[in-house]
């Protein structure tokens, strides 16, 4: 009994193998040529050209006129959380990141950008793959506002770290102070 269910099992493996396998050799090279009910010739081939300087088809290549901009990620309320939220702006500057900011609801129209400073701590740590150098200075920065208001349902204090992380994150620093005029 146990051989003839291994006999079985063996034919059902082999049948399944030999079902969806292909029927012939695909060659992306070749044209398949089929002849429409009209009369007409169609001619369909499988293999597009590239760009030899990227390598892409012909028909995904980037479009040459779309605008260069900066990834950035902000903190802002999403469905009632807290929650990093990934846009772009033209140019990362400090003033575009609080746009930003202030875009997405963080914090009130209110608030303006008196000065941003940076400042390495002394410190270094192992800098990442496809860096020129070994090591990588460590920055802290100091972010002062004016007339600073938290964006809608959120607190002072919640307004003000989600502010500070977002330009730490993005300025790629250990951490921000924030001072308030």
């Amino acid at each position: 009994m146990k051989k003839f269910i291994a006999m079985i099992m063996l034919a059902a493996t082999v049948l399944a193998v030999v079902g969806c396998g292909s029927k012939s050799k695909d060659n992306r090279d070749s044209a398949k040529t089929e002849t429409a009910p009209d009369g007409s010739v169609i001619q369909e081939t499988t293999m597009e050209e590239t760009n030899p300087e990227n390598g892409l088809p012909l028909s995904k290549q980037p479009d040459p006129n779309a605008p260069v901009v900066d990834t950035v990620v902000v903190y802002a309320i999403v469905n009632d959380k807290m929650s990093q939220v990934m846009d772009s702006v033209d140019e990362l500057t400090e003033q575009s990141l609080l746009d930003k900011l202030i875009e997405l609801g963080t914090v009130g129209a209110t608030t303006k950008l008196v000065s941003f400073e940076t400042e390495e701590t002394g410190e270094t740590q192992a800098a990442g793959p496809g860096a020129d150098a070994s090591t990588v200075a460590i920055k802290k920065g100091t972010l002062v506002l004016s007339d600073f208001s938290a964006g809608e349902g959120l607190d002072e204090e919640t307004a003000k770290q989600a502010v500070a992380d977002t330009f730490t994150l993005n300025f790629e620093l250990s951490g921000c102070d924030i001072t308030i005029q």
